[in-house]
């Protein structure tokens, strides 16, 4: 309780007021609530499950409800709306989005689908939520700050997890109707932390291995910032079974180290060495056990998909299902083709799907951009990655401009996060990489000379 007053205590006596884009005064009303309902989106963004809710017809998330008590808290407070606004109009990404907002709203009237504009809406409205929470009440400093803790919160659950054989999570939080369940592959457990699947877990450590490479007081990236939280998040990596993930994350750590400066570069090339060297020490004492042979398996399977070989099999992988994953995902991009597709109308949100090609039924879409297309056709495929590029892009820039570790950061982690979705559906985790990127928008706006305000509060 403590710890909680000298928060509000710093919020009332360093901001009490802000000032706009046109420099008038407003006075935030209520700092400590509005403080406290943006700490709670925030943490319940990473932290709580898409199946804990309520469920009245429609699935109420923990995100969804703090999306309704913060648009009730703008509707009592214009001057907040105001300003929140304001911000919106500000932002150049605002425009960027406009084509796909378009694309959503003439897809929800044709398709009468309102599926499509609420839940599509609610994702883009949580990401300015997010931005302004982040930038003017939370700000980017703390915010980073509980994104680490949080990501050595996952990290040492993600052991326990694999050592309980089954999801917590899912055990204990799963108050919806939900499809979840607990993933096995070649006889081992695969751990998926909050998420709803393994694959959707790697996503969120990519995210958090990004993260935890910050260094806030030097705006530097250092990929052994936390050499115990990357080893820990690595592991988790391994143990989510995933090899698209797996295969990425060395791309990340290479990304990581090249835009560190020399002297970090030098530390993480001999962290490296270290870590290869108890890596060898784990596999000598326990190659033979089931333990030491899955993580073989693991960095086996990904050997045998760039290289086309079959080591992983000598550890105990099932090449059947493996060769059968690979092959389905191949037929993904003849959908491309498909002339009963509409190339300028999708079929919305939650439309059923399915195809045969050469005998393959296909019904899972594991490829995020072929379901954009089924979804919002070309136009709405094309004007999402336009805006996920030109955020990239904003990140690139602002890491050369400002040399910051932070957009670098931010950077690699969606360049990751948006890889990686070749391979996969976002499985409901957009959430994580709309946070990432409003740490990113937020850290940006605070830099950005012509938009002063004075309601920094990290």
């Amino acid at each position: 309780m403590e710890a909680i007053r000298e928060i509000i205590d710093e919020l009332k006596f360093k901001h009490k007021t802000f000032i706009s884009m046109n420099t008038d005064l407003c006075e935030l009303k209520h700092m400590k609530l509005f403080f406290v309902l943006m700490s709670l989106l925030i943490i319940g963004d990473y932290v709580m499950p898409q199946y804990f809710g309520i469920h009245i017809k429609y699935d109420l998330t923990t995100t969804r409800f703090m999306n309704l008590l913060i648009l009730a808290y703008f509707m009592v407070n214009g001057k907040v709306l105001t300003s929140f606004i304001r911000m919106i109009c500000y932002m150049k990404v605002t425009y960027v989005l406009i084509p796909f907002v378009i694309v959503i709203i003439y897809t929800t009237v044709l398709r009468t689908s309102i599926n499509t504009f609420f839940l599509s809406g609610l994702e883009i409205l949580t990401l300015y939520m997010l931005i302004y929470g982040i930038r003017y009440v939370v700000g980017v400093r703390r915010t980073i700050k509980w994104s680490v803790g949080i990501a050595y919160f996952f990290a040492i659950y993600g052991m326990v997890e694999y050592i309980a054989g089954q999801s917590l999570f899912l055990k204990f939080l799963a108050t919806v109707p939900t499809d979840v369940k607990n993933c096995y592959r070649s006889g081992h457990y695969r751990i998926m932390g909050p998420c709803g699947h393994p694959l959707g877990y790697g996503l969120l450590l990519l995210i958090f291995i990004a993260i935890a490479c910050i260094d806030y007081e030097k705006d530097e990236i250092f990929l052994f910032k936390r050499p115990l939280l990357i080893v820990l998040l690595f592991a988790n990596i391994v143990l989510t079974g995933s090899r698209s993930t797996l295969g990425i994350v060395f791309i990340e750590f290479f990304a990581i180290i090249l835009f560190s400066n020399s002297i970090n570069k030098k530390k993480s090339l001999y962290g490296i060495i270290c870590a290869i060297f108890v890596f060898i020490v784990f596999e000598l004492v326990f190659y033979n056990t089931s333990i030491g042979r899955y993580v073989m398996m693991q960095l086996t399977s990904v050997i045998d998909h760039v290289f086309e070989t079959s080591y992983s099999a000598n550890f105990g992988a099932d090449l059947n299902t493996l060769e059968n994953s690979e092959n389905y995902r191949k037929f993904l991009p003849r959908i491309f083709t498909l002339e009963w597709l509409n190339p300028f109308v999708g079929r919305g949100v939650r439309s059923s799907f399915g195809v045969e090609f050469d005998g393959v039924y296909i019904h899972s879409i594991d490829n995020y951009y072929v379901g954009l297309y089924i979804k919002y056709a070309y136009p709405g495929m094309i004007a999402y990655i336009l805006f996920f590029l030109f955020a990239i892009y904003s990140m690139l820039k602002k890491a050369f401009k400002f040399k910051s570790g932070i957009c670098a950061s931010a950077a690699i982690g969606s360049i990751s996060y948006y890889f990686s979705l070749y391979w996969v559906d976002t499985l409901q985790t957009l959430k994580y990489e709309y946070l990432l990127m409003a740490i990113f928008f937020a850290y940006a706006l605070e830099k950005d000379k012509q938009y002063v305000l004075k309601n920094n509060m990290g």
